[in-house]
C-alpha cells in the first residue's frame, strides 16, 4: 500500500458526521484534500445536514429536497465557508428564502458519476440560485432566477475566498474574470471551489543551510493577515507546540495566519539561544540596532543590523504581508508584554489565553522594535511562554488565542 493510500485510510477511521445542530454553527473538524478537484479524495470530510435554518438541500439527479447523504460530504473548511456565508447572506436579507445547497462530494471523494466531473476532494459545493418566486427548490430556467440576491451570493463567495465560481450564460452575474467564469449547465446553481486552506513556502536557509519554512493557512482572500512565529531563540522553542496546534487545526476563515515554527533551526539543533554564527537574531533588526557583546554572548548583536540570514528573512516577510498583528513565541517569563501601538492587542492576547500582561518596552534590535517602528499601524509583540515543555492544554488555549485574535 503506497504512503497517501495509507495515510488516506488512517485518516478514514476519523470520518466525522457533524450533527445538524453543530454544522448550523460551523463546528469544527479537520479534513484533508488530496489531488485535484477532478482527481482527488477526500479524508476527514463533514456531512452537511439535510437541513439548517438558513439552507435547505437539493438532489439535482432525484430533483427533490433532501438530498442524499451520500452526495454531501465536503472539507470542514468548505463546509464552515458555506455555512458562514449563508448565515451572512440570511442576516441581509431576513425576508428572502433559504438557500439550497446541492452536490458536495462523496464520503471519501473520488470520482461523483453523472453530472460532474470535478466534485472529487472536497473542495467544491453547488449552490442554487435563490428564485423569485421564492420557493425552495431549482429553477428551472434563468428567467426564475432572482438575479439581485443571486450577484449577492457570488459577491459574498468572492470575499470568502473562493478561488473559482462558475455561472451560467444567461443569469447574467459578474465578478472578476479570473475567479468568476460562465460554463453551460450553470442557469440554476452557481460552482464554488475554495483553495486547499494549506500552503507551505521556503522562506530561505539558515546561516548554517538549514531550511525556513513558513506555513500559510485559513482564507487567502481575506482583508486580515496575522503572523506567528514559533522560535527564534533556540532554547526558547516551547512556541512551536502552539504552531503545531495551529497547522494540524482548523484553519480560519475569517484571515489568513502565516505561521513559522522555527526561524532559528542551527540554535535547536545546536541547544544555543543564538544562531549557527553565535548572533542573537532577537538584537539584530535594524530599529535601534546597537552593537552588543561579541559572539556567542547571550545577546549578541550581531557585526551590523540585519547581517543574519534569519533576520532578513524575517524582514522580507513581515514587508511582504505587513501582517495586523505578529506574535513572536518566547520563554521563559510566563506573560505577554508589548508596547507603544502593540499594548491594546497585547493586553487581549493575554486575556485569551489566561496570562498576565505587562506594558514593557522593547530591547534594542529587537524583532518587535522594528515592527512596531515600520509599521505602527499594525502590532507586534512578545508571548513568554513558561519554562519547559508546553503543556497540551496551554498549547490549545493559544492557538485559539490566536485563532481568535484572527477573527477579530
Amino acid at each position: 500500500m503506497s504512503r497517501r493510500r495509507r495515510v488516506l485510510a488512517c485518516c478514514l477511521l476519523a470520518i466525522l458526521v457533524v450533527p445538524a445542530s453543530q454544522a448550523d454553527e460551523g463546528e469544527r473538524a479537520r479534513s484533508y484534500s488530496f489531488g485535484l478537484p477532478w482527481a482527488g479524495e477526500l479524508a476527514g470530510g463533514v456531512l452537511v445536514p439535510a437541513e439548517g435554518t438558513r439552507f435547505f438541500t437539493w438532489d439535482p439527479i432525484r430533483r427533490r429536497s433532501p438530498n442524499r447523504p451520500e452526495r454531501r460530504w465536503g472539507n470542514d473548511r468548505l463546509v464552515r465557508t458555506v455555512l458562514h456565508v449563508l448565515d451572512r447572506y440570511a442576516r441581509a436579507h431576513p425576508d428572502a428564502a433559504r438557500v439550497g445547497i446541492g452536490d458536495l462530494s462523496r464520503p471519501a471523494g473520488g470520482p461523483f458519476g453523472p453530472k460532474h466531473a470535478s466534485h472529487q476532494n472536497g473542495l467544491d459545493v453547488d449552490v442554487y440560485y435563490p428564485r423569485r418566486d421564492r420557493r425552495e427548490r431549482a429553477a428551472d430556467r434563468a428567467s426564475q432566477v432572482d438575479r439581485r440576491l443571486a450577484q449577492d451570493l457570488v459577491d459574498r463567495f468572492l470575499r470568502a475566498g473562493a478561488q473559482k465560481i462558475f455561472v451560467g450564460p444567461n443569469v447574467q452575474l459578474s465578478g472578476p474574470r479570473r475567479v468568476v467564469q460562465i460554463l453551460p449547465m450553470h442557469d440554476n446553481h452557481l460552482h464554488v471551489r475554495i483553495a486547499p486552506d494549506r500552503h507551505v513556502e521556503m522562506l530561505g536557509r539558515s546561516m548554517l543551510g538549514r531550511p525556513i519554512r513558513a506555513w500559510r493557512i485559513g482564507n487567502p482572500a481575506a482583508e486580515r493577515t496575522l503572523l506567528v512565529v514559533g522560535c527564534i531563540h533556540g532554547t526558547e522553542c516551547a512556541g512551536t507546540a502552539v504552531t503545531k496546534r495551529l497547522l494540524t487545526g482548523a484553519a480560519p476563515a475569517e484571515a489568513e495566519v502565516w505561521v513559522v515554527p522555527n526561524l532559528n533551526p542551527d540554535g535547536l539543533t545546536l541547544r544555543v539561544r543564538q544562531n549557527g554564527r553565535g548572533v542573537d537574531l532577537n538584537r539584530n533588526f535594524p530599529s535601534e540596532w546597537r552593537a552588543i557583546g561579541t559572539r556567542w554572548d547571550p545577546q549578541y548583536s550581531g557585526p551590523r543590523s540585519r547581517s543574519e540570514r534569519e533576520t532578513r528573512i524575517a524582514v522580507r516577510l513581515v514587508e511582504r504581508l505587513r501582517p495586523a498583528a505578529t506574535i513572536w513565541f518566547h520563554q521563559p517569563q510566563d506573560l505577554v508584554r508589548a508596547w507603544g501601538p502593540s499594548i491594546a492587542t497585547g493586553r487581549r492576547y493575554a486575556r485569551l489565553a489566561g496570562m498576565r500582561y505587562r506594558s514593557l518596552r522593547w530591547p534594542r534590535g529587537t524583532a518587535p522594535n522594528w515592527q512596531n517602528h515600520r509599521f505602527p499601524r499594525m502590532s507586534s509583540f512578545v508571548v513568554e511562554l513558561p519554562a519547559g515543555k508546553l503543556s497540551a492544554r496551554r498549547a490549545d488555549r493559544h492557538a485559539g488565542a490566536v485563532l481568535a485574535l484572527a477573527g477579530d
